[in-house]
């Protein structure tokens, strides 16, 4: 140790608690130090001692609740007014007893008398540790860890405080505490238009609409709310497929409602989040707001391409219809499967109709819908009713360059709010913010340092197709530019034009094929 670390040392100026010597006016009196109790002590480490001095007496009965809490020993009082307070043992045969008392001279309240030996067992169990006191310590451990559950805070303090607390007592506590934590969820509702406000001075450029229903007896309602910030507007735009998933989901908290979403797929194959709505129900109306709003936002649909998913929620299509009519909208598939098994539970014909889904040429498709007809009549009326383009590769729009069937993209964002879609409004949509924030700046610092056009999902299949396609030979057919080939394998042939960026399997319309790969790696060549 230096001179300069053992002078800090000595004199202790590093420390928050500086011991303050008598002042030499006082060197010559007979002046008594007594220890002083702080409720900023963490659990523990400050014990009760005799001639410990309390602003209140009602700080000593606070301290006295700890005491018992953390030695498993219960009291009853003996006395308890303004002046004084006498606490015994609860067992009668043991000796523990505390007197604390107003000290005229000091101003303050004294411990006078303190018998603290026990003669009994400590208890698990402690009716000290009512219902208040378990709110007061959960309300610091939620802002420390948001998303504690009830098991996980009955054993927090099992091994923080040795105090075994009942499930139910631990529930209502918990409730309670989150209210402290996220606020009145009936008043959130007061403060959505300042919210509102907040996003927008924050966030320029950003798209925030309320709708209210006014009320001739009292205060208008809360209907419905669309947020769409600017950033994922702007980056929607600029950087993502064309593809948009649409779904709703059930609001968890004490009003209910729901939560409709609009999201997207970036160059990473990672979704995308453009704009949510919560609204007090799902329906054709509630849709049409959500679905006008976000194209005036996004822009032209027919200019720009705009592909939908969905899974056939309430209202939404025909909506959808109405807002932008002949927009490109597929089903998800896994949903359209679930009906279907309803009425046809054979394993065979729910294989069939995941073949003919992913089918991705027409022929191949309706190969796969004759073998159906052939094996039930009334499953193949069915499913042909159903617009093709809006559940088979073979049919679908190959601008966005997505071969989806499942709404994947809007699973995965319900699935990351969950545990925000219980809590009150205003926390909820903030979570929901945070997080988007969040998502966007780790998946810029990730790609940031990536080599080369594509990022690193594209790239990992392209090398796939790539080891697929040394199992094909290319075949000029005598085009002067030398972009149309045949492809074979094993009496398969492809016809790939590179000029159109097509090839007969149907696949590489949407995506890179091995097909199209081989004919890439013999021109490089």
């Amino acid at each position: 140790m230096n001179e300069v670390e053992a002078e800090v040392e000595a004199d202790g100026y590093y420390s928050e608690e500086l011991n303050i010597p008598i002042s030499s006016e006082d060197e010559d009196e007979d002046v008594e130090v007594y220890p002083q109790y702080s409720q900023s002590n963490g659990v523990g480490e400050q014990k009760l001692e005799l001639g410990m001095e309390f602003g209140t007496l009602d700080e000593f009965k606070y301290a006295l609740r700890e005491y018992s809490i953390l030695t498993g020993r219960e009291f009853k009082w003996k006395k308890n007014d303004k002046q004084r307070a006498r606490a015994k043992c609860n067992k009668a045969f043991c000796d523990w007893e505390i007197y604390c008392a107003k000290n005229e001279v000091r101003n303050s309240f004294q411990i006078k008398t303190f018998k603290h030996n026990h003669n009994c067992c400590r208890e698990v169990s402690n009716k000290q540790a009512n219902r208040q006191w378990v709110v007061s310590k959960l309300e610091g451990k939620l802002r420390m860890q948001p998303t504690l559950k009830c098991v996980e805070a009955l054993e927090y303090f099992k091994q923080e405080f040795g105090v075994h607390i009942e499930v139910t007592k631990m529930w209502r506590a918990m409730k309670e505490a989150k209210q402290l934590v996220e606020g009145n969820e009936r008043k959130q509702y007061v403060k959505v238009f300042d919210y509102a406000h907040e996003l927008l001075r924050s966030n320029p450029g950003s798209t925030v609409k309320i709708n209210i229903v006014p009320s001739p007896e009292g205060p208008p309602q809360f209907q419905r709310l669309y947020i769409c910030l600017a950033g994922c507007k702007k980056g929607f735009v600029a950087g993502c497929r064309p593809f948009i998933g649409l779904d709703g989901c059930f609001l968890k908290s004490a009003f209910g409602g729901n939560l409709l979403s609009a999201v997207g797929l970036d160059g990473n194959n990672h979704i995308f989040v453009i704009a949510y709505v919560v609204v007090d129900i799902e329906n054709k109306d509630n849709w049409k707001w959500f679905l006008t709003l976000l194209h005036k936002d996004l822009g032209d649909y027919i200019q720009n391409g705009w592909n939908f998913m969905s899974d056939m929620q309430k209202g939404l299509i025909p909506a959808l219809q109405e807002v932008m009519s002949g927009a490109p909208h597929r089903f998800y598939v896994l949903h359209l499967c679930k009906k279907f098994t309803k009425q046809w539970k054979s394993k065979e014909l729910k294989g069939i109709v995941w073949q003919c889904a992913k089918s991705t040429t027409v022929a191949e498709f309706e190969g796969h819908m004759a073998h159906l007809k052939t094996i039930n009549c009334q499953a193949w009326e069915y499913l042909n009713k159903w617009p093709k383009q809006a559940w088979t590769k073979a049919h679908f729009s190959t601008v966005p360059k997505v071969d989806n069937i499942c709404n994947n993209t809007c699973e995965v964002f319900n699935s990351r709010i969950l545990q925000y879609r219980c809590k009150p409004i205003i926390t909820m949509l903030e979570e929901i913010r945070s997080y988007i924030m969040r998502t966007m700046a780790a998946r810029k610092i990730k790609l940031s340092g990536k080599p080369g056009p594509l990022c690193p999902v594209q790239y990992k299949r392209l090398e796939k197709e790539f080891h697929f396609a040394n199992q094909w030979t290319p075949i000029w057919c005598g085009d002067n530019m030398s972009l149309r080939y045949e492809v074979h394998m094993w009496g398969n042939k492809v016809e790939v034009n590179l000029a159109e960026w097509t090839c007969t399997c149907g696949v590489w319309d949407a995506m890179p094929t091995c097909h199209c790969n081989n004919n890439s790696q013999r021109m490089e060549a």
